[in-house]
């Protein structure tokens, strides 16, 4: 305990025995990350795994892009309005069926992909800087059962 009797953050987390609420402050504290990192453009956490993943895969469909990252289709829906309007995405009606919006990346996007790249790198490098190989293996290995656990909400 501090000096005024509160709990430090680092004390809270060496003594909560709850996942979940250690899931959740990761998860607040990964956001502060990337709200400060993608400040300069204009963008927020869910823009930045959408950008992530038309790198990955650029002419998805809204739909699929939801569903494979286990986002709601009304986040990703305002998510690419704002995209667009900010000139990062642009969104094309699928020649075969109407109903589909593809997503594109634009050149905008294209020139600051390292930039993302680097961001999401650096984190994830930081989360694990003192973890041995073998550490990080096991840590990720729970994580992703964490996940598939949490998926089945």
């Amino acid at each position: 305990m501090g000096l005024d009797g509160e709990e430090s953050v680092t004390q809270w987390i060496h003594d909560i025995e709850v996942p979940a609420a250690l899931v959740s402050y990761n998860y607040r504290t990964i956001q502060k990350y990337f709200a400060k990192e993608l400040a300069p453009y204009h963008i927020g956490w869910g823009h930045f795994a959408i950008l992530m993943s038309l790198y990955e895969m650029e002419g998805r469909s809204q739909d699929s892009l939801a569903l494979s990252r286990g986002f709601d289709k009304t986040m990703i829906a305002k998510s690419v309005v704002k995209l667009e309007a900010e000139g990062i995405i642009r969104r094309e009606t699928d020649p075969v069926d109407k109903r589909v919006r593809r997503l594109f990346l634009t050149e905008k996007s294209r020139n600051f992909r390292p930039e993302m790249e680097r961001i999401g790198y650096r984190l994830n490098e930081f989360l694990v800087r003192d973890f041995t190989a073998d550490e990080s293996a096991v840590a990720m290995k729970n994580l992703r059962k964490i996940a598939l656990n949490a998926s089945k909400l």
